[in-house]
């Protein structure tokens, strides 16, 4: 069992923009929190497209793409789909270790996407409660559960927040990624009604070029906005080759940049890995300048 204070910490990466570093923030950090600071950490794929999953299981996509063509999903194992399906299902049935010690993951399939419509038609239990009833049953089983959620707003995502502690907001500096902040400021200020302990953790800029007007522009752009002002973290990810690479190589990050000098960018997210687990954040940061 985790040594804790008290609870296990829920935390949701989300934005209604795809593109934005969701997937790849939640896979770097989670196997940082395990690797480096030995804490148990539980993943959550929550987005159809199924890409934490695919870092970190051996499920054939391809193979898997085929079968739903021909009718035969060929599941073997539970998933989170079971658990919006069916609330009796065990989610300790659901967990699949990885190759990574303290790291565990639910992961999805494409089938995910089936999930919502039947979701919204049991009435039996409150819709946007299933996710948090799950995890109740294992808040004294990790340090941190941490979940990949997809670009929309859709019922499976406010699963998410209402089941969640915190939220962070990845962004990149198109315009459109910028909107997305503002969707999911929204969103997440609607869920609080119902969830008062969510919190917004913090918005970071992913593939962030410092040199670049672009990325400068939309930087001061959110710094100067009153209600994400607040929110904005001093911490930027930038580019890397080996974000575009652990997909397909089923590796996080940490795994690929073993050389004895690591990239910004894995230097970015140790930062980031170590803000999110500070318990004085303002601190943190002051002793991190």
């Amino acid at each position: 069992m985790a040594q804790k204070e008290d609870y296990m910490k829920v935390i949701s990466f989300l934005s209604d923009k795809g593109g934005v570093g969701k997937t790849s923030s939640v896979t770097t950090i989670g196997h940082m929190m395990a690797a480096i600071h030995n804490k148990k950490v539980l993943l959550i794929d929550n987005d159809p497209q199924g890409n934490t999953s695919a870092v970190f299981t051996t499920t054939d996509f391809y193979k898997l793409f085929t079968n739903i063509m021909t009718g035969e999903t060929g599941k073997k194992q539970l998933d989170v789909e079971d658990m919006y399906r069916d609330s009796s299902v065990d989610i300790r049935d659901c967990i699949r270790h990885t190759a990574y010690d303290n790291l565990d993951i639910i992961p999805a399939t494409l089938t995910l996407s089936e999930s919502e419509e039947l979701l919204k038609a049991d009435v039996r239990t409150p819709q946007q409660f299933r996710l948090k009833m799950h995890l109740e049953k294992i808040k004294n089983d990790y340090d941190y559960c941490l979940i990949d959620c997809s670009p929309n707003l859709n019922i499976l995502n406010i699963n998410a927040l209402a089941a969640s502690h915190e939220v962070y907001i990845p962004t990149r500096s198109d315009g459109g990624s910028l909107l997305g902040i503002a969707i999911t400021v929204n969103l997440v200020q609607t869920v609080q009604a119902y969830n008062p302990q969510l919190k917004i953790g913090g918005i970071f800029f992913t593939q962030f070029q410092k040199h670049k007007n672009v990325c400068k522009t939309a930087y001061e752009l959110v710094n100067r906005t009153p209600i994400l002002s607040e929110y904005l973290l001093p911490i930027t990810i930038g580019v890397s080759k080996l974000l575009e690479e652990n997909s397909y190589q089923q590796k996080p990050l940490l795994e690929l940049d073993r050389g004895s000098r690591q990239s910004s960018v894995t230097e970015g997210y140790e930062r980031l890995t170590g803000y999110m687990m500070a318990p004085n954040k303002k601190a943190y940061l002051e002793n991190r300048e």
